[in-house]
Parts: C-alpha cells; sequence; structure tokens
C-alpha cells in the first residue's frame, strides 16, 4: 500500500482551551507527534512523554 501513512497516535486525555472549551489530545510514541482535536485532528507539536503532550496541547489551545 504505497503511500499510506499508519497513524498509530492514542487519545491520552482532554485539555481545556483559554476559552474553556475542551479538546481530546493524541499522542504518538514512536514520532513523539501531539495531535489535538481542533478542527479535525491538529498537529500541535512533538513531545518526548505523555505528560509533556498534554502540556504542549494545553499550550497551543491556550489562546483558541
Amino acid at each position: 500500500m504505497k503511500g499510506v501513512t499508519i497513524m498509530a497516535a492514542k487519545i491520552i486525555g482532554r485539555v481545556k482551551s483559554g476559552k474553556n472549551n475542551s479538546y481530546q489530545v493524541k499522542w504518538d510514541k514512536q514520532t513523539q507527534e501531539v495531535y489535538v482535536s481542533y478542527a479535525g485532528w491538529t498537529r500541535a507539536g512533538r513531545a518526548g512523554t505523555s505528560g509533556h503532550a498534554m502540556h504542549v496541547a494545553e499550550a497551543w489551545l491556550y489562546n483558541k
């Protein structure tokens, strides 16, 4: 299956934005990519641990 990417990201929790909206957070342990359920699954950055991934997502959502 050429050109197909398999995303191994798992939902690890929920965070709130600065406007008090709640969003799910996914983290891919292999690639260390963090995704937030904001306008679909949007890449929010990278994190080495799931705990750090939650902080990255929260910071990314702060003004949203």
